[in-house]
């Protein structure tokens, strides 16, 4: 390789070794912050599923408790052990007894009410029914999801599914749905009418609308949903936090990388370099002519004649005189 080619070669890597760094610098800045943002929404996701498994796993036992009693239906005994179970477990608001999804007393009221539960939206894989409904013996229009066996049913408030808070100190919301009907169980703050209809055909797990981040997990076995979101002003505040981490380390590489190149450049442009590659090409032709001394007849000096065509095109020539060692000659 000549040295013309191996300059050109250097210089086109001098300019990638300036570019290059800082590049990959943003780009990793960026990642880092969208990796860090994304895992703080995923973790409050995961918050909210651990408090539903927690809510679902209290109804559970609250139901097993009411159905292991044995007194009579909606008598005193059953009633106190009803109001029994809504007093000692934190999520229960109220224990009913259903007959053809009809209330017949429950642990607030000891007569029947003129009510009916029904079909369950969901039906869990133990075999437990759950709605989401409004249906109350109180006369409020209220929605409260409800878990049931075969007779008893819990009534729980939707808030102590998303009674979490955020580790950090962004403002993330959060939204509980239902994917068999698509119905609204619990949202911590309102939702437009055209993002929740993109909430809910969502197929991928990231979507980015007017500045706000919104990530969705399915639960299939519960026939839920979660979608976090938060606004974009986090992401932007984590990227500068890690554009000063990694712009300056992209920068010092650039800079470094440059200095060792211009180094090799300097090298590749010298005298010794051009009339090597010059001697290598033939584009000098070197003649050796003795000079004879007139008195001894020995040669004690060479005349070296360089002759070859400059870059112009106009032939040159440098004579350099060295002498020889003293022997015959």
């Amino acid at each position: 390789m000549t040295t013309r080619h191996q300059v050109s070669l250097v210089t086109g890597v001098l300019i990638l070794a300036i570019i290059l760094p800082v590049i990959l610098s943003i780009w990793l800045a960026t990642q880092q912050a969208k990796e860090q943002f994304y895992s703080e929404l995923d973790n409050f996701s995961v918050r909210v599923l651990a408090r539903v498994q927690q809510v679902a796993d209290q109804a559970r036992e609250a139901l097993k408790e009411a159905d292991a009693h044995t007194a009579t239906t909606c008598s005193p005994e059953h009633l106190l052990t009803m109001r029994r179970i809504a007093y000692t477990h934190r999520y229960i608001q109220e224990v009913l007894w259903l007959r053809e999804g009809i209330p017949q007393c429950s642990s607030l009221e000891e007569h029947q009410v003129s009510v009916t539960f029904p079909a369950p939206d969901h039906l869990t894989a133990d075999g437990y029914r759950t709605w989401l409904t409004s249906v109350s013996d109180l006369g409020l229009k209220h929605k409260m999801t409800a878990m049931g066996s075969e007779h008893h049913v819990v009534m729980i408030d939707p808030v102590s599914f998303i009674d979490v808070i955020p580790l950090g100190h962004e403002e993330i919301h959060t939204l509980l749905f239902g994917t068999k009907r698509d119905q609204i169980i619990i949202s911590s703050k309102p939702l437009s009418a055209a993002v929740w209809e993109k909430i809910k055909h969502l197929d991928a797990e990231t979507l980015t609308l007017d500045s706000t981040v919104y990530r969705l997990h399915r639960i299939p076995e519960l026939g839920l949903a979660i979608a976090t979101w938060s606004s974009t002003v986090p992401l932007q505040n984590k990227l500068h936090q890690q554009l000063m981490l990694w712009l300056p380390i992209g920068l010092f590489t650039s800079l470094l990388a440059s200095f060792l190149l211009l180094r090799l450049l300097r090298r590749l442009r010298s005298p010794r370099n051009g009339m090597l590659d010059a001697l290598n090409s033939h584009a000098i032709q070197v003649y050796y002519q003795p000079i004879i001394s007139l008195q001894s007849g020995r040669s004690s000096v060479r005349r070296r004649l360089l002759a070859g065509g400059s870059p112009m095109g106009v032939s040159y020539r440098r004579i350099f005189l060295f002498r020889l060692p003293n022997k015959p000659g």
